[in-house]
């Protein structure tokens, strides 16, 4: 059992704590720990009076700005901005962090800074901006940034934003990606595009932005204006390369054009032979003038045509199907090989190699489709059937024939699998349906699954081809990204003018862009397995901690330091990985 100890040491008194243990068979005193002089041992005494711990979110908000550092990010913004003629507003030199800034200062961050914070806001917690300050107080992004958070109000955001020309949105974009190409050294042999559309909640009644329209909605929000995004990415690591807003009642098919110009001048903007590279297209851009003008680009192809236009050739594809391997390396059947037919044929206007695939994974997701609507089509037809059994029905055969043609319009192929009949007998009509099982199995052997793909890639496999076309999926995964509710989400956007909306934009995708970087590095340098939102949902979990001690009795001065808070072995690895420091 320990004891308490004094002793002297010239002419001072000192405290320990000993415990009596025996040594060559004899008794000694042991020190278990030195306490110091009685004023020492008062103060440990006092520690709860003299200790004060802070502890915030850092490891995510850390990783990002020591990136966007790297990257130059906001000091591109502000060069461009600068070329554009406008007047940067910084912090004056050799003011401390806390102290209040003039309004002409916009709070001495300038429009590239303020830009950054939103777009790591954006990743972490995409919430509004005037939702920024709350969150931001959680993290240490006032002490990396060295801003007071508090002052980082929506107005702020709006007034930084309103200072960004949309015409320098595009030249800042490709200085950042020139950059990104050569520090992390990705592959451009194959690209993929794809455009989307989000709704917004703008009035219909204000006029003053242009672009948001009504339009098909692809969340069936068609009851809202909406802004069309087009977008170009890398198909090995999803990274983007270019994005354009257009107005929310275009056809993706419509917008197309203008898109393979402005891409094509970005690549070669970025130094690109455009004859090297390989463009990755959906069906729903197709159409003969569209694909003239790519034939016409020096680009290669690989595009998805309706299997609707190609029945001939889906016909002849289901007696000719060969196997072919796709992956390896993957344990699933469906990904490893597929059957496909390879041929020549005359499509918008030319000669091109065409292979038609048929995907199991894909018939079986449309047969669920079909059947979907079937039993949807038969809940109303039975409440129909019930209404005319009752003669309840104030309306004339046709309107009621017009009514089961507008019903069955457009779903997947339901006139051939139901059958229906509306009878009239002594003045009164009855209605029956029946569902034709052999019909869809009709459709299940010769239809559906079917995936028809053109390209002028003659030098590449089959297996090359459709891999390609595969890649499409993860421009999907982009915009996927951008609808996620949690971290980046594009949508709503809460802008009411144009000008806004393409800053707005050019933000999240700044969000999208560091997020995906963070999550490369992740992967490539230490092998980390998961998700890019669990990578950042990981690091939100290291917090830092601000400790605050007493230095000396009396005084009233403290000494501070802070610490990351304990985490596992693989995480330490990963923070290292990434620089994120105390």
């Amino acid at each position: 059992m320990a004891s308490l100890q004094r002793v002297r040491v010239r002419g001072h008194s000192y405290w320990r704590l000993v415990e009596s243990k025996r040594v060559n068979g004899k008794p000694r005193p042991i020190v278990v720990a030195y306490l110091g002089k009685p004023d020492d041992l008062l103060a440990r005494l006092r520690a709860t009076d003299s200790l004060s711990l802070q502890s915030r979110s850092h490891g995510a908000v850390a990783a990002l700005y020591t990136l966007a550092t790297d990257l130059d990010l906001a000091g591109t913004i502000d060069r461009h901005l600068v070329s554009s003629g406008r007047r940067l507003r910084r912090r004056p030199q050799g003011l401390p962090p806390d102290t209040p800034v003039p309004p002409a200062h916009h709070d001495g961050l300038s429009v590239g800074e303020s830009l950054l914070l939103a777009a790591i806001g954006r990743v972490c917690h995409a919430t509004s901006k005037r939702g920024f300050a709350v969150w931001a107080r959680t993290t240490t992004l006032k002490e990396l940034a060295q801003v007071d958070v508090e002052r980082l109000t929506s107005q702020h955001f709006w007034d930084q934003m309103d200072q960004l020309p949309i015409e320098t949105i595009g030249p800042i974009e490709k200085e950042l990606l020139g950059r990104v190409l050569d520090h992390f050294q990705l592959p451009l042999d194959t690209l993929l595009y794809d455009a989307t559309n989000f709704f917004t909640f703008i009035a219909s009644t204000n006029m003053r932005p242009k672009l948001p329209a009504r339009g098909h909605n692809k969340q069936k929000r068609h009851d809202l204006r909406q802004l069309g995004v087009a977008l170009l990415c890398t198909r090995q690591d999803q990274v983007p390369l270019w994005h354009q807003l257009y107005g929310g009642q275009i056809p993706d098919a419509k917008s197309f054009p203008d898109a393979v110009t402005a891409l094509s001048q970005r690549l070669v903007e970025l130094g690109r032979d455009l004859e090297a590279l390989t463009l990755v297209y959906d069906k729903g851009n197709i159409s003969r003038s569209n694909q003239q003008q790519v034939d016409s680009s020096k680009l290669h192809y690989v595009a998805a045509v309706s299997s609707a236009s190609q029945r001939a050739l889906v016909t002849e594809a289901n007696s000719k199907w060969q196997a072919v391997v796709i992956d390896e390396g993957t344990e699933d059947e469906a990904e490893r090989e597929v059957m496909a037919y390879r041929t020549r044929r005359n499509i918008l206007g030319a000669e091109r190699t065409v292979v038609v695939v048929h995907s199991r994974r894909l018939q079986e997701g449309q047969k669920r489709g079909v059947l979907q609507h079937v039993a949807s089509a038969q809940r109303w037809l039975e409440r129909l059937s019930a209404t005319l059994e009752r003669g309840k029905q104030r309306r004339d055969r046709l309107r009621i024939q017009h009514d089961i043609e507008t019903r069955l319009r457009g779903r997947q192929h339901l006139r051939k699998v139901l059958h229906i009949k509306l009878e009239e007998s002594q003045g009164k009509l009855s209605l029956s349906h029946e569902f034709d099982q052999a019909a869809l199995e009709t459709l299940e052997r010769e239809w559906l699954g079917r995936i028809v793909l053109m390209t002028d890639r003659d030098d590449w496999s089959t297996a090359e081809i459709i891999r390609g076309y595969r890649g499409q999926s993860q421009v999907e995964a982009v915009f996927a990204h951008l609808k996620d509710p949690v971290h980046i989400m594009l949508r709503p956007q809460f802008h009411w003018t144009d000008q806004k909306l393409h800053v707005h934009v050019f933000i999240c995708l700044l969000a999208y862009l560091l997020a995906r970087l963070l999550h490369l590095h992740a992967r490539r340098e230490t092998g980390y397995p998961h998700s890019m939102e669990r990578l950042i949902e990981d690091l939100e979990q290291v917090r830092r901690v601000r400790v605050a001690r007493r230095s000396e009795i009396g005084k009233g001065r403290w000494r501070v330091t802070s610490q990351l808070e304990p985490c596992s072995p693989e995480l330490e690895t990963l923070l290292t990985s990434l620089r994120v420091k105390a």
